[in-house]
């Protein structure tokens, strides 16, 4: 039972180690935007560096590389789930503020945790529904900015952003607690590739290259944080469970904000620091009273 119980809490720690690395990703694509790289090359580049870091990190564990002929088309899908995610992402920031198209995304853990329970896979008390929600409130001060754009398109393609985010975090758990979060990973980043080349010879999208050094620094730490950010997510949920790992990964915000805090003395208003305790305090709540870690 210890056994079991300290796993569980390993898990907990890998998935906020996953959450620390994803706050890196916004800062390092918007470096590299920032220096002339083209959004093409930063989805390109990251699938890239996906797979010359996954390679041989998945050898080197000896992880199979590769899968059987009937998991591939759920790895495509997939594969496809998630360049389209990150592409509607970035297109309904276009029509919207960051901060509505980040509250509707981050309502995924609450997708991911009723289709858990519908399909018995996985079960959540109402407390815990209570605390999702707290952290989903608490996010909400912590973003909200004031800034709130309304346009009817913009709100219609972030909430299709969202149902490929519950999409791709609930199959790809799957396929990562069958063939490992390392194998899943590098198939993704292989088929991502492919998929991209695909529509940027369709679509004749530019690539264009940063003109400054610390653009192609931008450029290779948004794919070495967005690389391990899943690894690290998808070993974590195969032992504390998918929602569970979905709820614990709403800390990206958090890390973002005291990553702002340390690195760029951006320090937070009285409404932030409201969202940050709620929000620290839902997710306490949450997981001191998950189903899945006795005490």
């Amino acid at each position: 039972m210890n056994n079991s119980k300290n796993n569980e809490w390993i898990g907990i720690r890998i998935v906020l180690i996953s959450s620390l690395c994803f706050a890196f990703v916004p800062t390092s694509a918007k470096i590299a935007l920032d220096s002339g790289a083209s959004l093409t090359t930063l989805l390109i580049t990251r699938c890239f560096i996906g797979l010359f870091i996954l390679a041989p990190l998945t050898y080197s564990l000896k992880r199979p590389i590769l899968i059987s002929m009937d998991k591939i088309p759920k790895v495509i899908f997939v594969s496809v789930v998630s360049v389209c995610l990150i592409a509607t992402t970035y297109h309904a920031i276009e029509y919207l503020s960051i901060a509505l198209v980040l509250m509707i995304i981050y309502l995924f853990p609450i997708g991911v945790a009723l289709i858990t329970q519908v399909r018995g896979e996985e079960s959540l008390s109402v407390f815990q529904w209570v605390c999702i929600l707290g952290v989903i409130l608490g996010l909400g001060f912590l973003i909200f900015d004031g800034s709130v754009k309304s346009d009817i398109y913009g709100i219609i393609i972030s909430i299709i952003g969202l149902l490929l985010f519950i999409i791709f975090i609930y199959y790809t758990g799957k396929l990562a607690d069958d063939l490992g979060s390392e194998t899943i990973n590098l198939h993704i980043s292989f088929w991502s590739v492919l998929f991209l080349i695909l529509l940027i010879l369709f679509l004749q999208a530019p690539i264009i290259l940063p003109v400054s050094t610390m653009g192609w620094v931008g450029i290779f730490g948004n794919g070495l944080f967005y690389v391990f950010s899943y690894v690290l997510f998808f070993i974590g949920s195969k032992k504390i469970g998918i929602t569970t790992a979905s709820v614990i990964a709403l800390t990206e915000p958090l890390f973002a904000a005291i990553i702002a805090l340390i690195v760029l003395n951006q320090y937070l208003s009285v409404q932030e620091i409201c969202g940050f305790g709620t929000t620290i305090m839902s997710l306490f709540f949450f997981i001191r009273f998950s189903s899945r870690i006795e005490t």
